[in-house]
């Protein structure tokens, strides 16, 4: 890190960082910062990131969505090195096995910008994001390391119907004409699924993050003029359908990021042709109704986890601000859902 041969440690801290309630097989994140006297007085200042990985025997296989491990040999197996599209991610300094069975990662600190985002940065992630992908449709080799999932949207619904909860309609037979009303396009869509996860297997096949959006992507304006975007927590990676990840995009940016709800539409809109541009300059030039679907089904696929959230929510207390907004989320899924099932059947997917 320093690149020095000698040198003496004359202090150093630990700082936790990133939100408690992580991922379960992270046990944590910190910034570890200190100073080193490397001689004649000279005293150099440094940064790093340790992420703690938590052995979990759960999610011990490569076809889980969140395979313990993926981010690990992720690292080590180097495809993170040379990415297209400029995208960069940490340097991995070291990877501690540790005999209780976690494993630490020391990864580069890399400088950024915490801020709100603005409706140009969402513009120029999507752009990004859809050259990133647009390259492994145009030669980019698709990683084949065994630790890449290749059926992430499977396993992740399959997971929310483990952990979810619904709730007895007789819980909330107050709640308002609003909630009835989504229950059979919720139905319609569960019912779907089957149908949907095989045409998302259809589509044409990218790389995939699975985790793209504001928490995860570094702003820095250095990067920016040079058209580069830093990306970190690879622990999803995926072979996906083209515009899979923008589904998941859009999905967490507003159930858990910054876009405004009242804006939603066209928030929509300025991802998906923004994400296009970056595909079409990329020099992609098929069919733009097969990532629309892509991009569609996976924004609508996060109801299987927020509609049984939102009925919880409203057997608590049906009038908070939490519910009335997850309602509103909710309604723009299932309104999503329907388009992706014409798109579906239009293009015999």
């Amino acid at each position: 890190m320093l690149r020095i041969e000698n040198g003496c440690l004359t202090d150093w801290r630990c700082d936790p960082i990133g939100s408690p309630n992580g991922n379960f097989v992270t046990g944590g994140v910190y910034r570890i910062s200190g100073n080193t006297e490397v001689g004649n007085g000279a005293v150099l200042s440094w940064t790093l990131i340790l992420k703690v990985v938590i052995a979990d025997p759960k999610r011990d296989d490569p076809v889980h969505y969140n395979y313990w491990r993926r981010e690990v040999m992720a690292y080590q197996s180097g495809a993170l090195r040379r990415l297209p599209a400029q995208f960069i991610v940490p340097e991995c300094y070291a990877v501690d096995e540790k005999d209780d069975g976690l494993v630490w990662l020391w990864l580069e600190d890399m400088k950024h910008e915490p801020r709100a985002w603005e409706r140009n940065d969402y513009a120029y992630a999507a752009e990004k994001l859809g050259e990133f992908q647009a390259a492994y449709l145009h030669g980019q080799p698709l990683p084949e390391w065994p630790w890449v999932n290749r059926g992430w949207m499977r396993s992740w619904i399959n997971e929310c119907k483990n952990y979810r909860t619904m709730p007895r309609t007789e819980d909330w037979t107050a709640a308002s004409e609003r909630v009835y009303a989504l229950l059979d396009p919720f139905r319609e869509l569960e019912g779907s699924i089957v149908d949907w996860l095989a045409a998302l297997d259809r589509l044409p096949k990218t790389f995939a993050h699975q985790d793209y959006y504001e928490l995860n992507i570094l702003w820095h304006a250095d990067r920016c003029q040079e058209r580069r975007i830093a990306l970190i927590d690879w622990q999803f990676a995926s072979i996906s359908g083209i515009g899979e990840d923008l589904g998941r995009f859009l999905g967490l940016s507003v159930s858990v990021g910054q876009v405004p709800i009242d804006q939603f539409g066209e928030y929509r809109e300025l991802l998906l042709s923004s994400y296009l541009k970056g595909m079409r300059d990329a020099g992609w030039r098929g069919d733009e109704t097969l990532p629309r679907f892509g991009y569609l089904a996976a924004f609508a696929l996060r109801s299987v986890w927020e509609v049984p959230k939102l009925l919880q929510k409203l057997a608590q207390d049906e009038h908070s601000s939490e519910s009335l907004r997850l309602l509103q989320i909710a309604e723009y899924q299932l309104e999503a859902g329907i388009e992706a099932e014409r798109l579906r059947k239009r293009l015999g997917l």
